[in-house]
């Protein structure tokens, strides 16, 4: 491990980074185990969007690093959320730090709110009842504000940026998009999402279409993974469309990960393991936001497409 730490060591001072992120409420407190921790621990770095390999701990350049946590409560509701910071001037450039922002969503559960490289300062205005931040620099730096279904956005540019519309501080260097897939890539991907080819074509449920496939690196862990797009009224309803991700594992297989009806908008914020929450589309104007929680898409939040069209959700 980089710098003689070792990892259960790490791990159990990213859970400890606050002290409350993994402590059950006073009137229920209970020794926490190490088991626990780790799992904490772990679950943090994953949502971070870092790599494991054996022992090592890895950032987006695949390189060995030991990432420093630290605990600030930035929403104001009394739970702190973890701040992870890495140093590695060949990785990053300029301060040659990079930090990510995570929020605890249940035990052992983090979502990826925010990120950016540079030296995070935290300032004492807030948007959507999150404190904003800056980079610590010379000159006009970016102010990133907190949005419902985005996490944080830069919607005002500095002179430099040269017109640059809104930013989204989303994960570090995230991998390039994988080559084009493999015949035995688009392949393994169809059958993992339980598909055969009919003729030599992949035929959606209306059959005068085919599938839609897309090959695309969704959780930051350098593999392909794949969204395949189904059409047909006699299958999804008013919908029309449903969807499978399906993602190629370090052994080379594939696997089916969800399956749902829907039209997928894959957001900047991130559940466990890295994967993006989603907004599943469809008729209407109050759609599901969903989050990976490590077995299942679960929702966590409605986006309105039309004030008051999520009226009662839940």
């Amino acid at each position: 491990m980089a710098r003689g730490i070792g990892l259960p060591a790490l791990l159990t001072a990213m859970a400890l980074a606050g002290s409350a992120l993994a402590q059950p409420p006073p009137q229920a407190q209970r020794p926490i185990s190490p088991g626990e921790r780790a799992r904490e621990g772990e679950a943090m770095l994953n949502a971070a969007t870092f790599q494991r390999r054996g022992e090592d701990i890895l950032n987006s350049c695949g390189r060995s690093v030991r990432p420093r946590p630290a605990a600030a409560d930035l929403n104001g509701d009394g739970r702190p959320e973890a701040i992870i910071i890495d140093v590695d001037p060949a990785c990053y450039g300029g301060t040659g730090e990079a930090f990510w922002v995570i929020q605890r969503q249940g035990p052992a559960q983090w979502a990826l709110v925010g990120a950016g490289r540079g030296r995070l300062k935290l300032l004492d205005t807030r948007t959507n009842g999150w404190r904003d931040w800056t980079l610590d620099g010379a000159g006009c730096q970016r102010t990133w504000t907190f949005q419902p279904g985005q996490g944080y956005v830069s919607l005002t540019p500095c002179p430099s940026d040269g017109g640059a519309g809104p930013a989204a501080a989303s994960p570090i260097s995230p991998p390039s998009s994988p080559p084009a897939a493999s015949p035995a890539d688009r392949a393994g991907a169809f059958r993992a999402a339980g598909f055969t080819a009919t003729r030599g074509k992949y035929l959606a449920c209306d059959p005068r279409q085919e599938l839609e496939i897309e090959i695309r690196d969704l959780n930051g862990d350098g593999r392909p993974d794949a969204v395949i797009r189904n059409t047909g009224l006699e299958c999804f309803g008013n919908t029309g469309q449903g969807y499978v991700l399906v993602t190629k594992e370090a052994s080379g297989a594939w696997r089916k990960l969800y399956e749902t009806s829907g039209v997928p908008e894959f957001l900047p914020t991130r559940g466990v393991g890295g994967w993006p929450d989603i907004v599943n589309g469809g008729p209407g104007f109050c759609f599901p936001v969903m989050r990976w929680n490590g077995q299942d898409y679960a929702t966590v939040r409605w986006k309105e497409e039309q004030r008051g069209a999520c009226a009662g959700r839940r």
